[in-house]
């Protein structure tokens, strides 16, 4: 994989002095030229369709403009490879997300049937949500490396309420599919079994139900009006939403003050206008 990785600097390198592909959405001024993005072939040819399906929904194409008002101190890249285990990570040493097709897939495997909505969640809104909020949590971590943001805690724990948190920052049908993709892509995976052995729980991730819970709990604190079917359903226990209000609030105050004055604010708000996951 690092081979890979290696060809695939070199690749980018040469790609950042060809002109850029145009932006998926209207808005043709949401381009920051610091964010280089490829789709490298697959060896696998199993995994050749994915990467055509990523392609066709000009996947990075719209990535590279929701994350377009960050003001990189330099080059940043979005990928998507064949890694060999499904995941999608950050890798400081490149100042790379990296996407690999087989998380993709397993998105795909773990979202309800077309047609055949589980507990009230559908196939669109699960695969865009949970992809969406996997690269958010990802961009979380690139963005406390870049802009060497202090993170007390885990922070694992500190990337997943970013991405709660930005989620958010769109219009109420873009926070909805991205909270509840999110969610349901963590509830899935408790579901399906997990933490079988006693040294999974030194893992520095929290566990697929907690991790399910803090997404619940950033959604509905900052939105309870939007996400009031958390509680309705009994699926957030009023006890933890109690304090959800003020778990967002301290969110929210630390991106302000550690992640706010890296952000161009007139292209932020035109990213928030955009309408996105059509």
């Amino acid at each position: 994989m690092m081979q890979r990785i290696l060809i695939l600097v070199a690749l980018l390198v040469g790609l950042a002095v060809l002109p850029q592909p145009a932006p998926v959405q209207a808005a043709s001024d949401l381009v920051n030229r610091k964010i280089e993005f490829t789709y490298l072939p697959p060896t696998d040819v199993k995994y050749q369709a994915v990467m055509e399906r990523m392609q066709k929904s000009q996947v990075l194409e719209m990535l590279s403009q929701f994350l377009s008002p960050l003001r990189f101190p330099h080059a940043f890249y979005l990928v998507t490879s064949e890694c060999g285990e499904a995941n999608a990570y950050y890798n400081p040493d490149y100042w790379m997300i990296v996407i690999c097709y087989e998380f993709f897939e397993l998105i795909e495997a773990v979202a309800p049937r077309p047609g055949v909505p589980v507990e009230g969640y559908r196939r669109d809104e699960v695969v865009a949500g949970a992809f969406v909020g996997i690269i958010l949590h990802e961009a979380g971590h690139a963005v406390f490396d870049m802009f060497n943001v202090p993170v007390f805690g885990r922070e694992e724990d500190a990337a997943d309420e970013m991405a709660g948190f930005i989620a958010l920052q769109f219009n109420k049908d873009v926070a909805r599919t991205i909270v509840r993709g999110y969610a349901f892509l963590w509830w899935e995976f408790a579901r399906r079994g997990e933490h079988k052995d006693w040294a999974d729980f030194s893992d520095e991730h929290g566990t697929h139900l907690q991790r399910f819970y803090n997404v619940l709990c950033m959604g509905y604190g900052g939105d309870p009006e939007t996400f009031r079917e958390f509680i309705d359903k009994g699926m957030l226990p009023r006890e933890r939403a109690a304090n959800c209000a003020n778990e967002f609030a301290k969110v929210k105050s630390a991106f302000a003050k550690t992640i706010l004055p890296f952000v161009d604010r007139e292209m932020m708000k035109k990213v928030q206008e955009t309408q996105w996951l059509k």
